[in-house]
């Protein structure tokens, strides 16, 4: 209370003073609004003056009386006549005819040659006495130019009946000062003063700003609080010094109250705070046994105690001692049942402290890792267990749970026992108040009978795969055997014509080898043949890597070319996504485009010959895939078919297994893929093969958890 109180008071102290100068501001202002119009009015009287006949006539004598006369209505000690050359033609303070005394130089006479405008000199000692005085002049024209400066003096004695008529507070140092720094007027000692330049302070300050505020000392030594404002026309200025005991008095007085209310309010509270806290000791320590009871799952008894809290809170350490005890019950039979739960299904729970590096495990867990009940554990330990294979993918798991990240993860170990078993493992990590990962919790689960099950499951999926691949080369046969023929008679006929060069006396050896060429080109024509025979035969798997959709789709479209052409089928291709590559197995690939071209010929068995045409499009999609499109000319398929075709055993023709749609679509879904079937507005399917890019599946399988 006493900071907030103090803040208060210096707040309110602060935006007081603030209000303080800027009125002190506005006063500096307008005492400076009120010297510049007595200076504005001293020139509108000698503008009017210019203008009297007797000095266009160059009567200098009337037009003396007639100065004498308007002086008497401005504020000015005097008027002066000044010719261009700084000579003084005429002054009231003299009788006209005498001799006036020589000027010295004369700045505002240059000034208002040079600007052509009225102006206000600064102080200067008078020619004639040395007092200090000041002169406000205004240009006189002949004939367009400046011919005489006609000029009224004044002393700084109207000034400081300026200064006086403020009725500003005795304390306060106010001063007006003259475009060269020098004091004009000042509320206190004037003739200590009067003529002497101000303080260093406020001169640099006055170059800097026309108005503005500062702490400095006076001439006379009081610290003060300088507010000045200067004339954009006269470059005169006004200065208000407040001195600063004043500013701060308000703020001396207001503390010590308040340090003295604040010491007064501090000793009774601790008064009070000793004879509470005395009461509260008591009772806390009369709790701290029954307290230490509760933890044991025990019921104490409490006597009554001084405070009502304190027995409020008695009676809710006996609450909480039934409840722990009735949560004990609860907790151990809850750890029976999950204790049973994770035997029966053979789950393993496991703790890993990050903060002590400790590892609990349950008995259940040790079973089935292999770990003897007396051994100990840690992540090392455990990582010994796991496949060489799996290792790798296991720490980055559990580096990944100790950042705070759930994990799951499927991996082999290798018990002491012998075999190999495989693991199912999952869990969390729990963070501290503060956010820092401080446990892990886990369980593990044996999958060995699942995956062996999975695995018998693909092994037999890849058998099905390659007879249905086998079955599909056995139709082609007639057209493989068409394809090895070509290149055979080739090589016969060429081997035939080199001989028949060679039994000339002089064989032309340059066409013998022109002929070896051709026998060497047929030869590897006819090996590149029986190597895609091989590898659609083979039954092993194939790593996926990019593969040329393009070249993939013309290695297929050259194979199936003598089939095709002997079913009368026209076959045209568009192939738009050039240098487009997936991520995938090219047999398997082939495997696909096999059977769906394969179809589409069937499909358009009772088709007219001459109608029969099947059309191959490549093309990109706009956001990273790439497209291949078979359409024929056949039957089509019915709207409500269109998905069925794909099920298993589903066939149209009389002696079809049913197997090849859905082992195709098999395959591009394992490579990330899609496959589905469109009827032709006209007539006839089209089968489409979307498969994403190998940039776009490197992308995917970045981001895929580990």
């Amino acid at each position: 209370m006493a900071a907030v109180a103090g803040f208060l008071i210096v707040d309110f102290y602060t935006r007081e003073r603030a209000q303080l100068l800027a009125s002190t501001v506005g006063q500096a202002r307008a005492i400076m609004a009120a010297v510049d119009a007595g200076f504005r009015s001293t020139e509108a009287a000698l503008q009017a003056l210019s203008t009297s006949h007797q000095l266009e006539r160059g009567d200098l004598a009337g037009f003396h009386a007639r100065a004498v006369e308007a002086q008497r209505q401005m504020e000015a000690d005097g008027v002066i006549l000044i010719d261009a050359g700084g000579n003084l033609l005429m002054s009231t303070r003299r009788a006209y005819g005498e001799p006036l005394p020589k000027l010295g130089p004369t700045p505002l006479l240059k000034r208002i040659l040079a600007t052509g405008r009225p102006g206000v000199s600064n102080l200067f000692p008078a020619p004639v006495g040395g007092q200090l005085m000041y002169t406000i002049g205004v240009p006189v024209r002949r004939d367009g130019a400046i011919a005489m400066s006609l000029n009224a003096t004044a002393s700084p004695v109207q000034l400081a009946a300026l200064l006086a008529a403020r009725k500003l507070p005795d304390s306060w140092r106010t001063a007006i000062i003259d475009g060269s720094g020098k004091i004009a007027a000042r509320s206190h000692d004037i003739a200590r003063f009067a003529g002497r330049p101000t303080t260093p302070a406020l001169l640099r300050q006055l170059e800097l700003a026309d108005e503005g505020g500062f702490e400095t000392t006076t001439l006379d030594g009081i610290p003060v609080y300088t507010v000045y404002s200067r004339s954009p026309d006269s470059r005169w200025s006004v200065a208000l010094g407040i001195p600063l005991d004043e500013l701060t008095a308000g703020l001396r007085r207001s503390l010590a109250w308040l340090i003295a209310v604040t010491l007064a309010a501090l000793a009774l509270g601790l008064a009070l705070a000793w004879r509470i806290g005395g009461g509260i000791a008591r009772s806390v320590r009369a709790l701290a046994g029954p307290a230490a009871a509760v933890a044991s799952g025990e019921v104490p008894a409490i006597p009554p105690l001084a405070l009502r809290e304190a027995n409020e809170l008695g009676l809710a350490l006996q609450q909480a001692g039934a409840t722990v005890r009735t949560a004990q019950a609860e907790r151990r039979e809850s750890e029976q049942q999950l204790a049973l739960a994770a035997e029966a299904a053979r789950m393993g729970i496991w703790v890993r402290d990050l903060v002590r590096e400790r590892v609990w495990v349950s008995a259940s867990w040790r079973e089935l890792f292999g770990f003897r009940p007396d051994e100990p554990v840690s992540v090392e330990t455990l990582l010994q267990r796991v496949h060489p294979d799996d290792s790798a993918a296991v720490r980055r798991v559990l580096e990944q749970a100790a950042r705070g990240e759930r994990y799951e993860i499927e991996y082999r170990i290798e018990p002491p026992q012998g075999g190999l078993c495989w693991v199912a493992s999952r869990g969390s990590c729990e963070a501290g108040s503060d956010g820092v990962p401080r446990l892990v919790r886990g369980v593990a689960l044996d999958i060995t009978q699942r995956k062996l099950a999975e695995l018998e499951m693909q092994q037999k999926q890849r058998e099905v795969t390659h007879l249905a691949r086998v079955a599909t080369l056995g139709e082609l046969s007639g057209a493989l055997a068409h394809e090895l023929n070509q290149p055979l008679t080739a090589i016969l006929s060429n081997a035939q014509a080199a001989q028949r060069f060679l039994r000339h006396s002089t064989p032309d050896l340059l066409e013998v080898d022109a002929i070896l060429a051709d026998i060497v080109a047929e030869d590897q024509r006819a090996g590149e043949i029986i190597r895609r025979l091989r590898r659609l035969f083979d039954k092993r798997e194939a790593p996926r890597q990019p593969v040329d959709v393009n070249q993939v789709v013309i290695g297929v479209l050259r194979l199936l070319r003598n089939d095709l052409l002997s079913h009368g089928v026209a076959l045209s291709s568009v192939l738009g996504a050039g240098g487009a590559h997936v991520l995938a197995d090219s047999v398997q690939l082939q495997q696909v485009l096999i059977n769906l071209l394969m179809n589409a010929c069937d499909a358009m068995a009772l088709t007219e010959a001459g109608g029969k045409a099947i059309g191959v499009r490549t093309a990109l999609d706009d956001d990273g895939w790439v497209r291949i499109i078979i359409a024929d000319c056949g039957s089509g398929i019915p709207a409500a078919a269109l998905e069925q075709v794909f099920a298993p055993f589903y066939s149209t023709k009389e002696s079809g297994m049913g197997l090849g749609l859905s082992i195709c679509r098999g395959i591009v879904s394992a490579h990330g893929g899609q496959l589905w079937a469109e009827s032709n507005p006209d007539r006839g399917a089209s089968f489409h093969v979307r498969l994403p890019l190998a940039g776009a599946e490197a992308a995917v399988g970045q981001g895929a958890p580990a």
